[in-house]
């Protein structure tokens, strides 16, 4: 009889259903946070960047024994200033040639430029310029890129660029403690570790690289969440146009976008080519969009809802 049948059912439900839910709970609040890791549409390892509140900009300490350090860029490095960022994406490691060299062919072979950003110059395309085979391994960060070139692939790839705020957090870390370099308040070559591809005061290549280096290839100067060469190698595009007196009007921002409009793009983190000041974190470098030489490169970031 149909009653007969169903009630041992019933019976059981009733008894292990609870049980079951709270097995099931753990799984279900998994699900519903991001991945730690994910790839964009270019295979490129990115990192989950955590949301939280940092300190933003640099100190004036840091720029003690440096000539210049009353130019306005480097005055424009203050106040520290707290910024909260929501989490996000970022490549693992800055675009390399290889990757750099898909974007290219894909271009070429489809035609499609939709990616293109609607400013970007008429009579440029996105070849690499002022490289020559010390620059262009596979492994390498791609280089000889201007703002345009990093913009299309980003867009191509899924992605975006990061902005100056996004980037500056990956680089230092979430909470109060304040870093000068990803790895900490170190020199990047103390003790005789080095943690960056930069020009030491002794010369341009006692790191072992006289160019850029292969990614990855200074896991000392890891960044807290885990981003590799945020200091030295390629300078790196954001998103950002510049505004020398921005940071005095973000405190307390949420997800700062940077000024809407402007005549350069922020650089940020230092090249193969640079000293120890302008390796730090806090260092703003600038440049027109348009212009492309052989010390900027990018990485991309990514919403985790995309």
């Amino acid at each position: 009889h149909i009653g007969g049948a169903t009630r041992p059912m019933n019976h059981y439900l009733r008894t292990h259903f609870p049980l079951l839910l709270i097995l099931c709970l753990p799984l279900l609040h998994c699900a519903s946070e991001p991945d730690k890791f994910t790839r964009g549409d270019d295979g490129a390892e990115m990192i989950l960047i955590e949301g939280g509140t940092f300190a933003m900009g640099g100190r004036p300490e840091d720029l003690e024994g440096m000539a210049f350090k009353n130019y306005l860029n480097y005055v424009a490095e203050g106040p520290v200033h707290q910024v909260t960022i929501s989490t996000f994406y970022l490549d693992k490691f800055e675009t390399t040639n290889a990757l750099y060299k898909r974007f290219l062919e894909d271009i070429a072979e489809s035609g499609d430029l939709s990616m293109d950003h609607p400013d970007q110059p008429s009579n440029q395309d996105h070849s690499q310029r002022y490289v020559d085979e010390k620059l262009l391994d596979d492994a390498q960060p791609a280089v000889g890129i201007n703002w345009f070139d990093a913009y299309a692939y980003c867009q191509w790839a899924g992605k975006r660029l990061p902005t100056e705020a996004e980037w500056e957090y990956a680089a230092r870390g979430a909470g109060d403690v304040y870093r000068k370099y990803p790895w900490g308040n170190e020199e990047p070559d103390a003790e005789g570790i080095w943690r960056a591809n930069f020009r030491p005061l002794q010369g341009w290549d006692l790191d072992g690289y006289r160019h850029t280096s292969p990614v990855g290839s200074h896991p000392d100067g890891v960044s807290p969440f885990g981003v590799m060469d945020m200091a030295g190698n390629a300078e790196e595009w954001v998103q950002d146009w510049l505004d020398w007196g921005y940071y005095k009007s973000s405190e307390g921002a949420i997800d700062p976008p940077g000024p809407p409009s402007g005549k350069n793009k922020v650089i940020k983190g230092g090249s193969y080519g640079s000293d120890r000041y302008h390796i730090r974190i806090a260092t703003r470098l600038i440049g027109p969009p348009h212009v492309k030489t052989e010390m900027q490169g990018f990485r991309c970031a990514m919403d985790v809802d995309d």
